[in-house]
């Protein structure tokens, strides 16, 4: 309960900061079409989606902001595509942990793509362990044995960003970047 709750607030505080800003939103809502219509062409492949890397590109190319408002609507609209749960609070938190961790070093990402697509492979994991606490009160202690059963689907989810980074960073930076400054 705590959780959702503290993830309720916390989208709140999203959405201020995004109304507060200045962000285009016609690329955003392009960019949330892409990311919803990725996970579901992709959900045939477990794990296998080009949404984190969409959510990653958002962060390194055109802010946490704009990132941030994804990370929130993506899971609440793919969600009612693929079915939505009270693990949808936990994919916006594992999201939002990884975009943040994109803008915090975004300097050192734009330098080296070698470590950005490290990150990308961690980030399969970051995500599916901060989705796999939704069902930290439902099992308890064998909590541990979720983590490690989950491993074969957090490793596709990672093999799949390095995959999807690899794919589209270039077109991202060429055209955001350029555009946005």
């Amino acid at each position: 309960m705590v959780t959702y709750v503290l993830a309720i607030l916390i989208a709140i505080l999203v959405l201020y900061r995004f109304e507060k800003s200045d962000l285009p939103v016609q690329p955003l809502v392009q960019l949330l079409a892409l990311a919803v219509i990725g996970r579901w062409l992709f959900m045939t492949i477990p794990n296998v989606q080009p949404t984190t890397a969409i959510l990653m590109l958002t962060a390194l190319c055109i802010g946490l902001n704009a990132a941030a408002v994804l990370a929130l609507f993506v899971p609440i609209l793919s969600g009612l595509l693929l079915g939505i749960g009270p693990f949808v609070f936990y994919q916006f938190l594992g999201w939002l942990l990884i975009v943040t961790l994109v803008s915090s070093f975004r300097p050192l990402w734009m330098k080296s793509n070698i470590l950005f697509l490290l990150f990308g492979f961690l980030s399969g994991f970051i995500y599916g362990w901060t989705t796999n606490l939704a069902f930290f009160e439902v099992i308890g202690a064998d909590f541990w044995k979720l983590l490690l059963l989950s491993v074969p689907f957090d490793l596709a989810h990672g093999l799949s960003n390095v995959v999807f980074l690899f794919l589209i960073r270039p077109l991202f930076e060429r055209i955001f970047l350029r555009q946005l400054g």
